[in-house]
């Protein structure tokens, strides 16, 4: 009979061999549900500090950018400024350069500068990785104006939305690498359930590497809130060494079919014992 329910895992999974008993021998269907739940709780305390991080570079590094920005205005194609060219925007704690304005043709290519993005007469070029760029072709773009205080006015409500926006792709996509996870981890199930020669079908070894891994799941999530991270090696060997630990103690257990057969066995034999006794004294 079932004794555990979901909200046991959380603290029972650090240590309780009942809990992995239970989970194997008594408990239905893959556990995906319970994962959903645990990431989703898990994932607040993170999106909470990237949000306070966020609105921190909103607030206090940004502006040193943008207010670099001068009025750039785009008619009929092309790009003009009033400020003299090349206008080099740069990073205020180093010097280096991140953007370049020049729509006279002096420079128009990134090749001989560090710049991450170059606005020409007709075009924007941006790096995409160290060996590659982007070309953005304005020529059809009609009448467009960009300043300081229209970036700021983006940061701002980008600021505002961040979390919401961003919470459930990195739920899902948290979500989908735990369940990949959970299943490349049953399959090595499969070798230590031969090895301690238990009898569980690759469901419920699904069922226990997910449990199996919500140690590793919290732990991370506690020490990521204070800046500590730990090589994903050493949640791989704990996350298994659980697993073993569950296959183990299911090992020792049979299962709930043949735990009923051998207390009907039981009970038939004292039934017997008894009514043998019964006899005796009948005769006696």
């Amino acid at each position: 009979m079932k004794k555990f329910s979901i909200i046991h895992i959380p603290l029972l999974s650090f240590f309780s061999k009942d809990l992995y008993q239970d989970v194997g021998l008594y408990w239905k269907g893959l556990n995906f549900t319970y994962l959903l739940l645990l990431l989703a709780v898990c994932l607040i305390p993170t999106m909470i500090k990237a949000h306070i991080a966020f609105s921190n570079f909103i607030d206090n590094d940004a502006p040193k950018v943008v207010e670099q920005v001068p009025e750039i205005t785009i008619t009929d194609g092309e790009v003009s400024i009033k400020e003299p060219q090349p206008y080099y925007i740069t990073n205020p704690e180093n010097g280096h350069i991140l953007a370049i304005l020049d729509t006279t043709d002096t420079i128009n290519s990134l090749e001989d500068t560090d710049a991450l993005c170059l606005v020409t007469k007709n075009s924007v070029i941006y790096r995409k990785d160290k060996f590659q760029t982007q070309t953005i072709d304005l020529t059809k773009v009609e009448n467009f104006a960009l300043d300081s205080a229209r970036i700021t006015g983006w940061l701002n409500t980008t600021k505002k939305f961040f979390v919401i926006t961003i919470y459930p792709f990195a739920l899902l996509g948290s979500y989908c690498y735990r369940i990949v996870q959970a299943l490349i981890y049953a399959a090595i199930g499969l070798l230590f359930a031969y090895w301690c020669k238990a009898t569980l079908s690759y469901k419920t070894l699904i069922r226990l590497a997910i449990v199996a891994v919500t140690p590793c799941i919290i732990v991370g999530t506690v020490l990521g809130l204070v800046g500590v991270y730990l090589p994903p090696l050493v949640y791989l060997l704990v996350a298994l060494a659980y697993l073993f630990f569950a296959v183990k103690a299911n090992s020792q257990t049979m299962p709930p079919q043949e735990q009923i057969q051998a207390e009907v066995r039981d009970e038939s034999s004292v039934s017997k014992v008894r009514d043998f006794k019964e006899f005796q004294n009948l005769c006696l």
